[in-house]
């Protein structure tokens, strides 16, 4: 953060010339004239050079005086501005502390009458000389928004200020942060944004991230080496997999890759040695014993591998730095191996809410855990945090309470770098993005920098005379989230569909239609309308929620949702952005619209106390299950803007090859009714399999009973497990409870969230500890949800999973025992879900 030297305020004072100079003030500018020079070094630094060259032309915007820039070699006369150390700093026997400041820091102050901004040659001065700017009342908040005020007369009282930033990595990841002059403005020094030499260059990585694949290439190695990759349920395993971290020959391999990058790529700082973006961590021996001896984390083994490769590469290149992740799996830190001098973690709270400050959210707790504990084992700390709707880059996301808090917390806690990712798509568009990477680069240098302040002076900068209606939209949303009684304190996910409240969405148009009609200009205009994107696309998410109603399962209007989304098209594409979520284009969206968002015939099964809806076309989905008596249905809820939707959640059976791989598509059909309560689905051939369900409920009785047959047609073996998985909608995840008695009779009792833990998560159950027949599901209330039975002997495995995040869930899944079937040979899974 900025460590003031009792500086007084800058005067900024318009009076007639001959102005009296106060003993205690200079005038660098009088009614449009200066007696100054800019001076610089002979041997000055590009970002020096650019630094002068700045100063000179803003002031000339300001207050019409172009000051002239010298080197110091030519002995300038009067009074100066001396931008970087020079022959003039020294002879003016000014202190300069460079050795101390460091390459980004820097000292505004007057030697008599003289103006000194100096800092580190690598970016310092540059940034002296735009905080000096921001002084005189200069923002630049866009690339193409700034605010240079008219200023014919500059007055300055006394100075004597030094600072240097709150982190060393500083990086807003989206795309309207990526601009050279903005990015160094604004100073921040990420790999991404486009800063070059004239601007002292940045913070660079080579490989970015996720680079275990591009260390050890699957393509070049897996055929015959299969050992240096994931060992996975039994089998080595490319697909959704890592590295097999403890063997020595990845070591050496990848400490040779890293050589080659660094050879190849000098102008890096950073070389990254991270996990896939998956899970698939290695279960071989030695990687578990690994595991064990960290306390059975996931991250030992990772730590250690990194700090092997680091302490080779520093033999050669002790300048350079590895990067690697505390991601996903890895979130929690080993009990004993600390990271290596060059060693730099990145700590991502992927699970997190963003609504609110970390430290005040129960959901956040296990992160702050996390983050207390990484702290203490390592001085070098980076966040790699989290800052929009990955899945819905569009969708309000309001986080400005969160941003204001956290910054500061994580100083104290001795993070020294934050990547902070959002929108990073070609043409942008993210909710709020330029705001919230204005706001970012301001706390990312002065963490104590007043948030509200920042962003009303956005808002007056960019929407005008409408600035007014849009901050009330602005704090409006917040207050969706804000903790009673001034909100309504909903969390904020990175994924999924918030439910804002109605109330905010019918004040929410309205405030956009008035600030639409107070815009003086189509300039601002634009801008309101590309912000209410954001609550056009909630508007259209709502509209494709899909309904069972008169014997189809479909969005409510479809001929008034196609134009809609087509309006809504037109106006995304006409304001340049190219993808609503992340890695998936426009097009994408266009393709599954069409080919998704139409209606499906339902087949239903229905007695005294339950309704059964089932859409075989999306693979033999039971999509509602209704307790009649009390009118609920039992299976999750579909999120809004889930990807697959509609073919997603509910109660399906999947044809797999083995445990761990993705399941085969299969294409229903309905047989045509034997009996009035049940149904049987067929599918002719799946990879060499034919396939028969069927579902069948008693006369009376809240009870589901479904059987899956598989049979063989060829004399070719074929690898088949049967997985029975069922998306129960709990009521509540907070208090709820699995439980079940294990092969041997001890009864179990699962709490799915627990403090300090994330707020979702998953466990398998094998061997001796899977359910003995059945597991039952258990509300918060204590009540029972849902008992689900199967055959003991037909049972390989049972995994659970559950989710408090966007809509609740906990999904109970029954695995049959793998088998490799040949022609005429079956294996079967039945299953049965109660109501109680």
């Amino acid at each position: 953060m900025p460590v003031n030297r009792s500086w007084l305020p800058i005067l900024l004072l318009a009076v007639p010339f001959p102005a009296p100079q106060a003993a205690d003030s200079i005038v660098l500018v009088h009614d449009g004239t200066s007696a100054y020079t800019i001076c610089i070094s002979q041997q000055a630094s590009p970002s020096e050079k650019r630094a002068a060259g700045e100063l000179q032309r803003f002031l000339e915007e300001m207050s019409g005086a172009r000051l002239p820039i010298v080197t110091d070699d030519q002995g300038p006369q009067g009074p100066m501005v001396l931008v970087g150390r020079s022959v003039l700093t020294d002879r003016l026997e000014i202190d300069i502390p460079l050795d101390k400041l460091g390459p980004e820091s820097f000292e505004i102050k007057t030697a008599g009458r003289h103006l000194v901004i100096a800092g580190g040659r690598q970016r310092g001065s540059l940034y002296g000389v735009y905080s000096f700017l921001e002084k005189l009342g200069c923002r630049w908040f866009t690339p193409e928004v700034s605010r240079i005020p008219q200023l014919r007369t500059i007055e300055l009282s006394r100075l004597d200020e030094v600072q240097t930033p709150a982190f060393e990595y500083r990086e807003p990841y989206f795309t309207e942060a990526w601009d050279k002059d903005w990015a160094a403005r604004n100073k921040t020094n990420g790999h991404f944004q486009r800063l070059d030499e004239s601007t002292g260059g940045k913070v660079q990585y080579f490989p970015f991230v996720h680079t275990f694949y591009k260390m050890i290439p699957p393509e070049k190695y897996f055929k015959d080496h299969p050992e240096y990759f994931s060992l996975i349920d039994g089998k080595r395993r490319v697909e959704q997999g890592q590295l097999c971290l403890t063997n020595p020959e990845v070591l050496q391999l990848g400490v040779g890759t890293v050589l080659d990058w660094i050879g190849h790529h000098p102008e890096a700082t950073i070389f990254s040695v991270s996990q896939n973006d998956w899970e698939g961590w290695c279960e071989c021996q030695n990687c578990r014993r690994v595991e064990q001896e960290e306390g059975g984390t996931h991250s030992g083994p990772i730590l250690r591998f990194v700090n092997a490769l680091a302490e080779e590469v520093e033999k050669k290149h002790p300048d350079k730095l590895i990067d690697t992740l505390a991601y996903w799996y890895s979130e929690d830190p080993p009990a004993k191996v600390r990271p290596r001098r060059n060693v730099r973690i990145r700590l991502c709270p992927i699970g997190a809410c963003e609504a609110h400050p970390y430290e005040q959210c129960a959901r956040n707790a296990y992160f702050m855990k996390n983050l207390k504990a990484w702290s203490g084992i390592t001085s070098q700390l980076y966040i790699w945090n989290y800052n929009t709707n990955f899945s819905h880059y569009l969708l309000p996301f309001p986080d400005f309470d969160e941003l204001a808090a956290d910054f500061p917390m994580y100083q104290r806690h001795g993070v020294v770098g934050l990547f902070l990712e959002g929108g990073y798509a070609p043409g942008g568009g993210a909710e709020n993005a330029e705001l919230r990477s204005y706001v970012m680069a301001k706390l990312l240098w002065d963490t104590h920098a007043n948030v509200e302040t920042l962003v009303k002076e956005f808002h007056d900068a960019y929407y005008g005379k409408s600035a007014r209606l849009m901050l009330e939209y602005f704090n409006l949303l917040h207050d969706e989230v804000r903790m009673p009684p001034g909100g309504l304190g909903q969390h904020l996910w990175i994924y999924g569909v918030p439910s804002y409240s109605d109330q905010f969405l019918f004040r929410a148009r309205d405030l956009f239609r008035r600030a639409e009609q107070t815009a003086e200009n189509e300039t601002v205009r634009d801008r309101i309308q590309r912000a209410r994107l954001s609550i056009d696309y909630l508007d259209l998410l709502r509209s494709m929620r899909f309904e069972v109603k008169d014997g189809q399962y479909a969005p409510d209007d479809m001929v008034d949702l196609k134009a809609q989304f087509e309006r809504f098209l037109a106006d995304v594409k006409r304001f340049g952005v190219t993808e609503l979520h992340e890695d998936y284009k426009l097009a994408e969206d266009e393709r599954r619209f069409h080919s998704n968002l139409r209606p499906y015939q339902v087949a239903t099964l229905e007695n005294s106390s339950l309704r059964v809806d089932v859409v075989p076309e999306l693979q033999g989905r039971v999509v509602r299950l209704i307790d009649k008596r009390s009118g609920r249905n039992i299976l999750r809820s579909l999120d809004l803007g889930e990807y697959k939707n509609p073919d997603t959640g509910g109660l399906a059976v999947f044809v797999s090859p083995d445990f761990y791989s993705r399941p085969m598509e299969a294409r229903w059909k309905l047989k045509p009714a034997a009996e009035p309560l049940s149904l049987t689905l067929t599918c002719s051939d799946v990879n060499g399999l034919k396939l028969e369900r069927v579902l069948w409920i008693p006369e009376n009785e809240a009870v589901l009973n479904t059987e899956m047959v598989v049979e063989a047609c060829s004399d070719k073996p074929v690898d088949v497990v049967l997985q029975s998985r069922f998306e129960a909608d709990p009521g509540s995840v907070e208090d709820a409870v699995v439980t079940f008695r294990k092969q041997d009779g001890a009864l179990i009792e699962r709490k799915l969230i627990l403090p300090h833990e994330q707020p979702s998560g998953s466990e398998i159950f094998s061997g001796s500890n899977t359910p003995g027949g059945q597991w039952q599901l258990l509300s918060s209330a204590g009540r029972s949800v849902l008992l689900n039975g199967f055959r003991k002997e037909q049972i390989e495995r049972c995994s659970l999973d559950w989710n408090c995040r966007t809509t609740p869930s906990v999904i109970l899944t029954v695995w049959s025992k793998k088998r490799s079937l040949v022609s005429g040979e079956r294996l079967i899974l039945e299953t049965s879900y109660r109501l109680e």
